[in-house]
C-alpha cells in the first residue's frame, strides 16, 4: 500500500504574512468583503471566491482570515494551488483537506491548465460540500475567466459568492494599506514622506512594501522630525524610481501574458 506524504505549505515570505488582522482592511473600499467574511464566520456563507490583481493583498486577506478563524477554536488549512501543482505529490495532495472547518484555496487559476488538477478541486469541493465545511478560493480573475474546460467545476466555482478586492486605486485604500504595512512592521516615517508614498507612490501592497524596503535604511538611524532635507530628496527619488520600475515590470508581464 503506497502513501502519500502530506502537502507542506509554503512559508516564503512569511515575515510579510505574519500577525495579519481583519483590521488591516478597515477602509471603505473593503467593506463588502468584510461583511461577506463576517458572514462566512457566523455559518450564513459557506463558500466565498475572492478575485484581486497580484500584489493587491489577497494572500495578506487569507493569513488575517486565518487568524480570526483559529481564533473562534476551528481549524483552518491555506494553501496555494500553484505550490501544490508544482509540488511532487500530484493531485492526490487535495485528498483529506476536507477535513477542516476551513479551507481556503490560493492561486485557484493554476488548475486552468490540467485536466488532472481540475478534476480533483471538482471532488475536493464535492466532498467540503457534503460534509459542510466552508471554503474560500482566492484567484487573479473571475471563474468564467480562468480558462477551465471541465464545465462541472466552473459550475461549482460560479456559483460561490464573488467579491473583488480594491485595486488600490482610492487614496483611502491605499493608505490603510500603507498604516497596515508600517504597523505590521513597527516602521515610522515622516509625514512628508508618508504623504509624497501615498500620492506618489505604487498601488499594490506588495509594491508598496517593495518601496518601503528600499528607503527605510535611509531612515533607520534618524529622528523621524528632523530629517535633513538631502535625505527627504533621495527618498523621494528613491520612490519615483521604483514605483516607474515596477510600473515597467507590470507592463512587460502583461505583453509576455
Amino acid at each position: 500500500m503506497t502513501t502519500t506524504r502530506p502537502f507542506q505549505p509554503s512559508l516564503d515570505n512569511l515575515d510579510v504574512r505574519q500577525d495579519a488582522s481583519l483590521d488591516d482592511f478597515s477602509s471603505l473600499g473593503y467593506t463588502p468583503i468584510i461583511t461577506a467574511i463576517n458572514a462566512l464566520f457566523q455559518g450564513q456563507l459557506q463558500e466565498l471566491y475572492i478575485i484581486g490583481d497580484k500584489g493587491v493583498g489577497k494572500t495578506h486577506l487569507a493569513m488575517a482570515i486565518t487568524d480570526k478563524y483559529t481564533a473562534q477554536g476551528k481549524t483552518v488549512i491555506c494553501v496555494s494551488l500553484i505550490d501544490m501543482i508544482n509540488s511532487d505529490d500530484g493531485s492526490s495532495a487535495l485528498m483529506g483537506l476536507e477535513s477542516f472547518d476551513l479551507i481556503i484555496l490560493d492561486d485557484v487559476g493554476a488548475v486552468g491548465a490540467s485536466a488532472e488538477w481540475q478534476e480533483a478541486l471538482f471532488h475536493l469541493i464535492n466532498r467540503i460540500r457534503k460534509d459542510h465545511k466552508q471554503m474560500i478560493f482566492l484567484a487573479d480573475n473571475s471563474a468564467r475567466e480562468l480558462g477551465i474546460s471541465l464545465l462541472d467545476l466552473l459550475t461549482r466555482l460560479s456559483l460561490a459568492p464573488a467579491m473583488r478586492l480594491p485595486s488600490g486605486d482610492e487614496l483611502s485604500d491605499r493608505q490603510a494599506v500603507l498604516q497596515s504595512i508600517l504597523r505590521r512592521k513597527n516602521w515610522r516615517l515622516p509625514d512628508e514622506i508618508f504623504e509624497y508614498l501615498l500620492y506618489h507612490g505604487p498601488y499594490k501592497a506588495s509594491d508598496i512594501m517593495a518601496v518601503l524596503s528600499q528607503i527605510t535604511p535611509l531612515l533607520k538611524h534618524l529622528s523621524r522630525v528632523q530629517v535633513p532635507k538631502k535625505t527627504m530628496q533621495e527618498i523621494k527619488h528613491i520612490i519615483d524610481d521604483q514605483t516607474l520600475l515596477l510600473e515597467i515590470g507590470e507592463y512587460m508581464n502583461e505583453i509576455d501574458e
